[in-house]
């Protein structure tokens, strides 16, 4: 479990930096930090797991399969992120946050450690395993199904019998099951801690990077405001735990759904980077969504979260006046 968590911190960071080093080069070192290219290669993990997947939906190959082609494709891009790294970088890296952190105030600090007890109280309630909330869900029995059957969605988890009719292929090429297997495999762990310990964990960090972003956005250099924005983040997260429909329910008690991974995760990464004017990485967000939720739950939010802003913005540019300034209403 500890090498596949440090795992899940290492290679998408790896794998971002590559990414954002092959759209941006040198052109967006001020917009994007390590927070942005962790959550690339987040997303760029999603595709690689859905071009395996879809291999064993359409092309017939075994679990196995999968699993080696995963692990295989995402280490190369692992490797060729880390050597990206050796060249001028897109994004600006820990280096800006850990001088903030040196040269900050007294309240910054403050605000940043009890943002820090507030994400580890959430990282030990997750791994407690006391708020796991499974009604409906069958992803850690589909899991194992693929893992014992060497087939995927061939066998029905609850009675271990063929199925007669199928699974229909809205839901056969979503690849969140097939990347929780591939993982359980690759790393000889239980779909359970997989599925209802570690993606929580990860679905966890990407909210907060997601949000960090979105802080950046919203307040600039202002440290102060963007760590209060982080805190009260955390606060309803917590908050929101009594609730079923409330998404820091869904975080810390379901965070392998990909509804949940969308809701936390793309949707508010995806307006950071509209906010930004960062096109290429929300259409990575809306791809992402497409593979993990969007045949399951209808029009992808990301897509129209993107064209929603971008309405609001063409309004805004419609309400000028001619001498270039915005009118008063």
């Amino acid at each position: 479990m500890a090498l596949l968590i440090l795992c899940m911190i290492l290679v998408p960071l790896c794998i971002g930096n590559g990414v954002l080093r092959v759209i941006y080069r040198k052109k967006a070192a001020a917009d994007f930090g390590a927070a942005d290219a962790w959550l690339i290669g987040e997303i760029a993990v999603i595709g690689v797991a859905e071009a395996a997947h879809l291999g064993c939906v359409f092309a017939g190959w075994s679990f196995s399969r999968e699993a080696t082609v995963f692990g295989i494709a995402a280490g190369v891009l692992a490797l060729a992120g880390l050597a990206a790294a050796f060249f001028p970088r897109a994004g600006k890296g820990l280096g800006p946050f850990l001088r903030r952190f040196r040269q900050g105030s007294r309240q910054e600090l403050v605000l940043l450690l009890l943002f820090g007890v507030l994400v580890l109280s959430q990282v030990v309630y997750i791994l407690s395993g006391k708020g796991i909330y499974c009604d409906g869900d069958m992803t850690a029995e589909t899991v194992g199904s693929f893992l014992y059957t060497d087939r995927v969605y061939e066998v029905n988890p609850m009675t271990g019998a063929d199925y007669v009719g199928g699974v229909p292929l809205r839901l056969k090429i979503l690849c969140l099951p097939g990347l929780y297997g591939a993982l359980c495999r690759l790393f000889a762990l239980q779909p359970a801690e997989v599925v209802w310990k570690a993606i929580p964990l990860a679905t966890l960090a990407g909210g907060y990077c997601a949000f960090s972003c979105l802080g950046r956005c919203l307040f600039a250099e202002d440290g102060k405001k963007r760590y209060c924005f982080l805190v009260l983040t955390a606060l309803l997260v917590w908050a929101g735990k009594y609730a079923l429909w409330m998404d820091g329910f869904g975080i810390l008690c379901s965070g392998w759904r990909g509804v949940v991974i969308r809701n936390t995760v793309l949707v508010p990464y995806a307006v950071s980077l509209c906010l930004r004017r960062r096109w290429v990485p929300v259409v990575l967000c809306i791809a992402a969504e497409a593979c993990i939720a969007w045949t399951l739950y209808g029009a992808g939010i990301c897509l129209l979260t993107a064209v929603s802003l971008l309405a609001v913005r063409f309004v805004l540019q419609k309400a000028e006046t001619p001498d270039g300034k915005e009118a008063a209403s």
